[in-house]
């Protein structure tokens, strides 16, 4: 009997292994400082980066999490292709309203915003992907490409406008901008 339950120890920790090193990506994909290139670690080097539950952190929020998840797969197949096409794509599956892109000004993006009450729900999971999808790329490449780079920028800017930050509550807007700026700061520093 004790044979037994030493080998069924020794299984069960055998099926876990792993499970909780950081030196893997999770069961589920997600990504981590342990199989990330080498840039995309110094560059993301606050935890918030790889949490899956912060909703703030590029892969922590749901709409993240699934560009990101995607991403990883059709990079595979499209090891030179440009990340925009993809993001086009995704935001085309989810059927979110698209926006100019390129904008920052409150005043251009208002008309976009007082559509329906989900807009501005749209707006942020379609920066969220541009998020994940350029942080992906770091993570996965050490780089991002440079158009995408320059679209990453942009969305965590428009992200910053006041109006869009108040969205997130008194509570939680300090934290939102604190982190928004951290990773604008690291985009930043790609190619420089």
């Amino acid at each position: 009997m004790r044979e037994l339950l030493i080998l069924w120890l020794v299984l069960a920790l055998a099926a876990c292994g792993g499970t909780g090193s950081d030196n893997n990506e999770s069961m589920s994909g997600h990504p981590s400082p342990g199989t990330a290139h080498p840039l995309a670690k110094k560059l993301m080097n606050d935890d918030f980066y790889w949490s899956p539950m912060d909703e703030t952190a590029p892969f922590g929020n749901d709409d993240g999490a699934d560009a990101w998840a995607g991403f990883r797969d059709w990079r595979q197949a499209n090891k030179t292709g440009d990340p925009i096409v993809y993001l086009k794509e995704k935001v085309a599956n989810w059927n979110y309203p698209v926006f100019d892109l390129s904008e920052t000004s409150y005043q251009k993006l208002k008309p976009y915003l007082e559509k329906d009450d989900l807009s501005n729900r749209y707006m942020s999971g379609i920066d969220a992907a541009i998020a994940a999808i350029a942080f992906g790329q770091l993570y996965l490449e050490g780089t991002v490409d440079a158009n995408f780079l320059d679209l990453a920028k942009t969305s965590i800017r428009r992200q910053l406008i006041p109006e869009l930050l108040n969205s997130w509550g008194q509570k939680n807007k300090d934290e939102r901008e604190r982190k928004l700026r951290m990773m604008l700061a690291a985009l930043n520093k790609i190619g420089s």
